[in-house]
């Protein structure tokens, strides 16, 4: 499963140069914690969270003048991921810098966010409902008859009644593009065969 697969791609963003109160408020009335912030370009330029806000309006020092625009106060620079990132990736991106969300980008252009919630929504998907779509995917490949899925707190192991290992691999990527698959191995019906 990759980043594109659970993103949202109706990414709500800033520009630098608007006033930190419509940002404030645009967190407060859609429950987001943080903004990615885009440039006219719609490249990722830096994210405003709650913190950078706060941070803003009670600064370390009173005699500092408060930022009045997004510009003033984002992080900047952000790392982006990739949209092809496996979403293990995120997570572990995620728990080290103790974000909840994370810009998606193709190339520098924002194309989605990932959020703590998206990735426990994949995690939630019951195991049947991850079998019957793995199924339907692989339909194109051989019929239904061909394949043999199994599923187990969303690992997969896809068995291939034929032996076409060129088949397998697109296999493979049918399965992992799934919602909710945290991995996908398929194997021969006669010998496993490695697929990474």
């Amino acid at each position: 499963m990759h980043a594109r697969d659970i993103m949202t791609k109706t990414v709500v963003s800033v520009k630098p140069t608007v006033a930190i109160q419509l940002a404030a408020h645009t967190l407060t009335q859609r429950g987001f914690t943080a903004l990615p912030v885009v440039n006219e370009a719609g490249d990722l330029v830096g994210i405003v969270t709650e913190a950078d806000l706060i941070r803003d309006r009670f600064p370390a020092d009173p005699s500092t003048p408060s930022g009045l625009t997004v510009g003033d106060v984002m992080t900047s620079p952000v790392v982006g991921i990739d949209h092809d990132a496996d979403v293990t990736v995120i997570a572990r991106a995620m728990l080290t810098a103790q974000r909840r969300c994370l810009p998606i980008v193709d190339g520098s252009t924002l194309v989605g966010i990932v959020t703590r919630r998206d990735i426990v929504r994949s995690l939630a998907r019951p195991d049947a409902d991850i079998a019957v779509e793995v199924r339907r995917r692989l339909q194109v490949l051989g019929g239904q008859s061909r394949w043999s899925i199994q599923v187990s707190n969303g690992d997969v192991v896809v068995t291939d009644q034929f032996h076409h290992a060129s088949d397998r691999a697109v296999a493979q990527v049918l399965a992992e593009s799934v919602i909710g698959v945290i991995r996908a191995t398929v194997t021969s019906s006669e010998a496993p065969v490695e697929t990474h």
